[in-house]
Parts: C-alpha cells; sequence; structure tokens
C-alpha cells in the first residue's frame, strides 16, 4: 500500500473516530440531560405529593376543631331560663375540657363573654372588642357560616394565634357564634418534624402575601430575620410579580434557586384558607440520594469514555445490548421451548383488554403428558413440548399471541369468537401434532385437548379444560353457562364446607363389609355424605374433588376419623361388640406432621381400640417415597391401627407395591372386578387370582369392591378373597339404619 492510499484510509478512519465521538457525545449529553430532567420531575412530583400530604392534615386538624365547636354549640342554650351566669359557668366547663386558648360566646347585638384558663372569665366582652380578624370571623358565623380568621397577635398571650367561629341555633334561628382561638402549635408539630421529605426539605406555612405564618425547625435558608419568601433568595428580582400574581390567585407554583451555590427547589401549595400557602423547599441533590452525586460521576466518566477508539465504544454498545436482550428472554421467554411465558402472556393481555377488541383465551393441554415422559423419557418429552408450540407458533395471526405456562400447559389469545371457525383452528392444530407424534414418538398417539372461553378469561378456559380432561371423545370445550354454573356451585361449597364442618352437616354412613365364606358381617366402610340445614344431600361426587383440590379433604378425615371413634363408643356403650371400621385418609392428611399424635388422642378420647379402626389409603401414596410411607405405617401399627390400600387396580398398579409394603388389607377396586369377570378374557382372571394369591402368601387379607351379582361373589370366593363389599349386601346407609339392620338396636325415636 503506498503512502497516498495510507494517507487516504488514515483520514477516512480519523473522520469515523471523529463523527463517532461527536454522535457519542450528543446521544451521552441528551442522556444525562434527560436524566437529570426526570430527576427533576421526580423531585417535583415527590414535593407536590407531600406539600398535600401536609396540606391534607393541616386541614384534618382544622375540621376536627369544627367538628368540636359544632358539637360543643350543641350544648349552649339561649332560653329565657338559661341566665347569663350560667352560660358564663358552661363556657368555663367547656373550655376546661378542651385546648384551646380562649372560648367567647357572642350574640347579634354585638354582647359576648370570653374565658380563658389563663386569666379567667370575662361576662362582659363586647366584640367590638375584639381583634378585628376575629370579629371579621364572627360575623361571618353569625351570618351562618364557619370561619377561621387570619393570623394574629394575641392581646392575651401576645402569641401569634388564629379564631374559629361557628354558629349558635335555637329553633333554626343563629343565636349567636361560639369561638375559640388557638396557637399555631399544631401547625408546628404537623410541619415541624424531620421526616418532611426524607429529612431533606422543609415545609413553611405563608400567608397570601408572602409572610411566614408558622417557619419549619429545619430549614436550608438559615436566616431567622427573614419575615417573608421575597426578601431572602428564593425568587429572584424577576420572578417577584409573577409569584405575587400567582399567590393571589391561589395557585400552585414550582419554581428553582441558588443557595450556597447548590441549586434548590421550592413548590407552593395554596391553602385554600384565608390565601395562606405551604411553603415546600428540597436541594436537588439532597432529594435524590446517591443518584444525583451518581449522575455527576457518569459525566466525568464519559469525559474519559471520549479519549478510547470508536471500535472499543461500538463493541461496548453491541455487549450491553446483547446483555439486555439476553435478561429480557430470561425473564419473559421459556427456556425449553422459547415461548412466552406466562409474565409476558399477562402483561400483553393487560395492554390487549383496554382495546376492547373481541378475543377468545384458549387453555391446551396434552393428555398423559406425565406417562410420555415415564415412557420414552424427559428427553423426547421435551421434544415434543417444543414440537407442540411450532405448530401453536405457526398458528397464530397478526394479533394474536401464546404461552406456555408450565409442563404441558399452553395459553393462546386469538382473534377469533366464532365457535366453529374457533374449533376449526384448533381441530387443525390437534391433527397436526397428532399426525407428526405417530412418527416421532414411536407410533404413540398423542393428542391435544383445549378449553375455550370466548371474551373471557385464563380461570375459564382453564375450567372448560378439565371439564374435558377425562373425556376422550371431545378435544375442544367451551366455556359455558353449564360449567358456569360448575363454578358458582364450587363456589358455594367452598365458601360453606368450614360452617358445614363446625355445624356437623357431614354425617356419618356405613356400608357393610362381609366374610364371602359365610356371608356374615366382618365391618363396614365409613362413608360420608354432606346434609345441609335444607336437607339437602350432596353426595361425595359433589364435595370431595372440591376438597382434594383446596386442601380441606384433611380436615374432613380427620373429622370422620373422630365419627368413626364416636361411633365405636356408642357400640360399646350400648352393650355391644363392635364390628372394625375403615376410614379413608387422603394424602395430604397422612403426611401431615402431627398426624399420628392427633389419632392417638382420639383413640384416647373416646377410649375405643385402636385394632377397631383400619386406614385406608390410596396406592399413589407410596409412589413419592416407599421407605417414608413404611415407616408411617410402622408408627401406626405401633399404636394398634391397621392400614388398607383401597382402588387396588383402579390405575397403574404395581405388584412392587404390593409387596414392599406393610399393609395388613388389599381393596379391589370395582373396576378390576369388572372387567376381569366379563369381556376381557382370561388375562385379567389370571393376574386378578394371582394377586389374590399373592396377598393370602403376604398375609395380606383382600376386600372385593363393587360386588353387584351372587356370581360376583361366588366368584371372588373361588379365588379366596376374604371379604365384598358391594350393592349385593347393601347400599351405604346411615350410621342409625346399620344400628338397626346389622347391630340390632332399636329404631331411634323421631324427635
Amino acid at each position: 500500500m503506498d503512502e497516498k492510499k495510507t494517507r487516504k484510509l488514515l483520514t477516512r478512519l480519523t473522520v469515523i473516530v471523529a463523527l463517532i465521538s461527536i454522535a457519542l457525545f450528543l446521544f451521552t449529553g441528551g442522556i444525562v440531560y434527560y436524566l437529570f430532567a426526570s430527576l427533576r420531575t421526580y423531585t417535583r412530583e415527590q414535593m407536590q405529593v407531600e406539600a398535600r400530604e401536609y396540606k391534607s392534615r393541616i386541614l384534618k386538624q382544622i375540621d376536627n376543631d369544627f367538628q368540636l365547636l359544632h358539637s360543643l354549640s350543641t350544648f349552649l342554650s339561649f332560653s329565657d331560663s338559661l341566665s347569663r351566669q350560667d352560660l358564663v359557668e358552661g363556657l368555663y366547663q367547656t373550655n376546661a375540657t378542651n385546648n384551646f386558648v380562649s372560648m367567647a360566646l357572642f350574640f347579634p347585638d354585638g354582647s359576648g363573654m370570653i374565658e380563658t384558663l389563663e386569666y379567667g372569665t370575662s361576662p362582659d366582652y363586647p366584640l367590638a372588642s375584639s381583634h378585628p380578624y376575629v370579629q371579621e370571623a364572627v360575623n361571618r358565623a353569625l351570618s351562618g357560616q364557619d370561619a377561621v380568621s387570619l393570623m394574629f397577635e394575641s392581646q392575651i398571650s401576645g402569641d401569634l394565634v388564629y379564631n374559629y367561629a361557628v354558629p349558635v341555633l335555637q329553633n333554626d334561628q343563629i343565636a349567636g357564634a361560639l369561638c375559640a382561638s388557638d396557637h399555631l402549635e399544631i401547625f408546628e408539630e404537623i410541619l415541624g418534624g424531620n421526616t418532611v421529605l426524607n429529612g431533606n426539605g422543609y415545609i413553611h406555612m405563608l400567608s397570601d402575601n408572602g409572610k411566614f405564618l408558622v417557619r419549619s425547625k429545619h430549614s436550608i435558608v438559615s436566616d431567622p430575620d427573614m419575615t417573608s419568601i421575597f426578601d431572602g433568595p428564593y425568587i429572584a428580582e424577576d420572578q417577584k410579580q409573577s409569584v405575587r400574581a400567582a399567590m393571589q390567585s391561589q395557585q400552585g407554583l414550582f419554581s428553582t434557586f441558588r443557595y450556597e451555590d447548590k441549586e434548590c427547589l421550592f413548590y407552593l401549595e395554596p391553602m385554600g384558607i384565608n390565601g395562606w400557602y405551604l411553603f415546600c423547599v428540597n436541594r436537588l441533590a439532597d432529594a435524590s440520594g446517591a443518584l444525583y452525586p451518581l449522575l455527576l460521576v457518569v459525566g466525568a466518566a464519559f469525559a474519559i469514555m471520549l479519549t478510547l477508539s470508536s471500535f472499543l465504544l461500538f463493541y461496548g454498545y453491541k455487549t450491553l445490548r446483547r446483555n439486555s436482550k439476553q435478561l429480557l428472554h430470561v425473564a419473559y421467554f421459556d427456556s425449553l421451548t422459547g415461548a412466552e411465558n406466562m409474565l409476558r402472556f399477562t402483561q400483553r393481555i393487560d395492554e390487549f383488554l383496554p382495546r376492547r377488541l373481541p378475543y377468545s383465551i384458549v387453555a391446551v393441554n396434552i393428555r398423559r403428558f406425565k406417562f410420555i415422559n415415564e415412557l420414552f423419557g424427559q428427553e423426547q418429552g421435551d421434544q415434543l413440548l417444543c414440537y407442540v408450540m411450532q405448530i401453536i407458533k405457526a398458528q397464530m395471526r397478526e394479533g394474536e399471541f401464546f404461552c406456555r405456562d408450565a409442563a404441558d400447559l399452553f395459553y393462546l389469545l386469538i382473534r377469533d369468537i366464532q365457535e366453529v371457525s374457533i374449533r376449526q383452528r384448533l381441530d387443525d392444530i390437534v391433527h397436526k401434532v397428532g399426525q407428526a407424534a405417530l412418527s416421532r414418538q414411536n407410533h404413540y398417539e398423542i393428542s391435544l385437548y383445549c378449553g375455550v372461553a370466548i371474551n373471557g378469561n385464563m380461570m375459564q378456559a382453564l375450567l372448560a379444560l378439565q371439564s374435558i380432561k377425562h373425556t376422550y371423545h371431545s378435544d375442544v370445550a367451551f366455556y359455558d353457562e353449564k360449567l358456569h354454573q360448575k363454578e358458582r356451585f364450587k363456589n358455594r361449597i367452598e365458601s360453606h364446607m368450614q360452617s358445614a364442618l363446625q355445624n356437623g352437616e357431614f354425617r356419618l354412613f356405613l356400608q357393610p363389609k362381609m366374610r364371602l365364606s359365610d356371608d356374615g358381617l366382618a365391618g363396614a366402610e365409613a362413608l360420608v355424605r354432606w346434609q345441609d340445614a335444607s336437607g339437602t344431600l350432596f353426595s361425595p361426587g359433589d364435595f370431595i374433588p372440591v376438597f382434594e383440590s383446596n386442601g380441606f379433604c384433611a380436615r374432613l378425615d380427620m373429622y370422620m376419623v373422630e365419627a368413626v371413634c364416636r361411633q365405636l363408643r356408642a357400640w360399646l356403650d350400648a352393650g355391644i361388640t363392635p364390628v372394625p371400621l375403615s376410614v379413608n385418609q387422603s394424602k395430604l392428611l397422612f403426611y401431615e406432621s402431627d398426624y399420628i399424635s392427633n389419632l392417638q388422642a382420639l383413640v384416647e378420647r373416646y377410649r375405643v381400640p385402636a385394632g377397631l379402626i383400619t386406614l385406608e389409603i390410596l396406592e399413589g401414596l407410596a409412589a413419592d417415597n416407599m421407605v417414608d410411607l413404611n415407616a408411617k405405617i410402622r408408627q401406626l401399627h405401633e399404636l394398634g391401627f391397621r392400614v388398607s390400600m383401597d382402588d387396588f387396580g383402579s390405575g397403574y398398579s404395581s405388584l412392587n407395591t404390593l409387596y414392599q409394603l406393610n399393609i395388613d388389607e388389599l381393596k379391589l377396586d370395582q373396576g378390576f372386578l369388572l372387567k376381569s369377570a366379563y369381556g376381557a378374557g382370561t388375562r385379567r382372571r389370571v393376574i386378578l387370582e394371582h394377586i389374590v394369591q399373592l396377598a393370602q402368601r403376604l398375609s395380606i387379607s383382600t376386600v372385593v369392591e363393587g360386588v353387584e351379582t351372587r356370581e360376583n361373589a361366588d366368584w371372588m370366593r373361588s379365588l379366596g378373597c376374604d371379604y365384598a363389599q358391594g350393592y349385593l349386601y347393601s347400599k351405604p346407609i346411615s350410621a342409625a339404619a346399620f344400628d338397626v339392620q346389622y347391630m340390632h338396636l332399636p329404631c331411634p325415636a323421631l324427635p
């Protein structure tokens, strides 16, 4: 490269560097200016808010004093039977119970009386003897108005005071004016605290001509001889006329001044009474705390930064921009799928709703996603979520957006409100996901289901989604009046469940458990029914799912344990040998820290053998921690309780669970019985037979639920099952009916 080309290149680089430096200077200078302007705006807003807060306190104090005077005026009577001496005495008693400097009572004819705590009572004190400001306030009161006088020097104490005056009525006619004067101490207490503007500023009270009425002890301008804001450094000479004009018209006003080489701000807030003002002053540097010096440091740092090369400046800018994008991505996007997260989705909904455009909220979920993870592993489950996100993203139109909330739940906001159109779009998503999943997930069929709330919210869409969670013939559900009624019914249940428990509305029902060997009574299962005050009986299917979702089932289960103890105690007291009772225990209750001690306390309180109570748990408890569950069962066995596993065979039951858990009883689900007995071939019967045999070898008694026919009972007896329970013998009946039918107690007398 020759010298000419080298110089040309250097010149070009110099121009580039110069232009970048100038642009950076202008840009940074604009930013600094904007920050200082924002700081000044923030400080002004802070001063205005705080000044109005103190104004509110003062006006509230004045209002309280007026209310007090009005209350006192009702005790003064001007009937012919009340002498002037009585009025003097009443005025003395009234002032003695309050903190006013003086109180006075004036009549329309100009006569009056005054009482001061320090100098006593003057029964003859004409209005003309009062200060002109007092006379003005009294005359306004005699015309029917509440009045506050201007500040004046008290003839009694020599201090600045102000006067309240309210009319006194008799038979709806103005009979006089009740007055009270007070020092400015109450205003000084309000304005003189060291917390004004976080301890950095101060507030004075001014008259309409700018003279100080109340001066704060905390002052930036410390000249004690200054009597007016127009005498000090606050207002420049060329601004005084405009400030006076603003104060005369009772306008608020901001301005700045310099004091001791520091920029200060002041704000004038009209009080709305007698032309008074609050005068709020603060240093800009003090108001901003650490931000002001920080801005100065930024300015100094900028001067140094100008010496750096354009490349380093550009590189730093790009790095900062990249990091900012990364932070925003972390805050607003799902790390797995790249979709927006719930935080961003709700923000976008908040931005969308004020536009009042038609829309629908859609909740989308993957059926049996938990088992997809278990069968194929989390990696393929994650790939499926990413693929579903891509399918949904491809279906979004302009103005629409979506998010992944958690696990396999997605929310969409779409602009369609016609059910046909919405269903077509969602069916297309469901079809594309299912079609691709056949090849992606080892031919495992992937299906989605969706809940839609037209012009609704996410909760309504989720309710619609949950309504078809276990309904495989439908992929799309719309929130409608039926779901609305279901939601209202749920709210009704939740709003009454506490009182129902306290009022004993949950009733004990018993279903007998029979021995298959001789059809004799072996025990019973305790079941709950809810009968409200109107006599309406709710089945468990109405309220148990709600209680399981909100956690109330734990309290109800313990309530039922107590009901079982009470029933056993009743049989013992009647001299009847009780039969064992089993009672369901939820997962929430079973793992409460005081569960064992509460059970022990109940059997001790009712003095019943724990061996008469069987606690029924679901197999799902074992999925969490087999070791902890066995430890809990061991503690229950030590107390004498028996433990049963309920609904075995209703889901994905495992023989590992059967031989690892130290349970006493196994309850076979009704569905297992029906599928094994009818239409399912030999395989299910073989499995059921081996389960019963395995239980026998492990010394675990077996109970089959849902026995409805004699054939069911005979078949289970042939397999070696111990007990049966179902409608063949009896449906669940009330405890009283059970006493009559099975315990041979007399029928209780009707109330």
